[in-house]
């Protein structure tokens, strides 16, 4: 099981010329003349990112994120993937019992107590502002597993600052195998659903869809050793061997139809997030919407 601190792995001599937190004023190198999402990819592909989750009470959790490279769209698959949408309801559903925790790196909410086959969740791409440092990343996803154990089937959106420029793409992980970037555009402004599902079998089906242009992609990841005992919908702040990446300005994010087994996430034992670095808050996690299954996570600092 991944538990506390790693030491330095094989990417951290990138890192450490790239890295994620890079003291204000050091020069990074000019952008050559290709694409700006040419230029995007090979930055993050030379990235390693160590996720960090350590709540007050449970288990941490360290998740190797080694940013690589694309795989293909489909443009098939929107249908019958196992987003789970909600029904109108006369009455609310009835919430479950939560806690209020803190996290290093997190901020969202976390469902446990049950066996999770399924979770989803939309949110829109949050345009993205930069602070003191040039490298700066925001992570949007939801996944299965990964607190308080050593799997993660993951997929999700990144907004960023990388070298003082702006980044949108789109990734999937499986841990302990390294992430994946995918070939399918995103802007700030775009409506994003995505979901990770399983039928138990060791095999996870993770999909995501741009709902603004109506292209899709989906891939069958194993993930055998699977305990499938957790489900999030989370706002990260990528972390370094150094400690967690600065976090961009990214306003305030909306996530809508949070659901695990097809039932709002706030129906479930609930864990609510925030993120803090010691005392400094970083970003505020809302109390769940009527309807259990939307909150929003608001940015408070780098």
């Amino acid at each position: 099981m991944l538990e506390h601190a790693v030491g330095p792995e094989p990417g951290s001599r990138e890192l450490r010329e790239w890295g994620a937190l890079v003291p204000p004023g050091t020069q990074i190198p000019q952008v050559d003349g290709r694409h700006p999402l040419a230029h995007v990819r090979s930055s993050l592909a030379r990235l390693r990112f160590v996720s960090l989750l350590r709540p007050v009470g449970p288990l941490p959790l360290i998740v190797i994120i080694a940013l690589a490279l694309p795989a293909t769209i489909s443009l098939a698959v929107s249908l019958g993937l196992g987003v789970a949408h909600s029904n109108a309801a006369a009455a609310p559903p009835r919430l479950g019992e939560g806690a209020l925790e803190t996290s290093s790196n997190w901020a969202g909410y976390v469902a446990s107590h049950g066996r999770f086959t399924s979770v989803s969740a939309s949110w829109t791409v949050p345009r993205v502002t930069g602070g003191l440092q040039p490298t700066e990343v925001a992570a949007l996803w939801v996944g299965l597993d990964g607190r308080g154990t050593s799997t993660l089937e993951q997929i999700g959106t990144i907004s960023g600052m990388l070298g003082g420029s702006p980044a949108y793409e789109v990734w999937f992980e499986v841990v302990p195998k390294a992430p994946e970037y995918v070939t399918l555009p995103i802007k700030p402004g775009d409506s994003i659903t995505a979901s990770v599902t399983t039928s138990g079998d060791g095999q996870f089906t993770l999909f995501i869809r741009n709902n603004t242009t109506r292209i899709a992609y989906s891939t069958l990841q194993p993930s055998p050793g699977a305990e499938l005992v957790t489900a999030e919908v989370v706002a990260e702040a990528p972390a370094t061997i150094s400690g967690p990446a600065p976090l961009p300005d990214f306003g305030t994010v909306r996530f809508t139809n949070a659901r695990a087994n097809g039932r709002p996430i706030g129906t479930f034992t609930w864990d609510h997030l925030n993120m803090s670095s010691g005392t400094v808050p970083q970003a505020d996690t809302s109390v769940l919407a009527r309807d259990a299954g939307s909150f929003s996570v608001t940015w408070r600092h780098e």
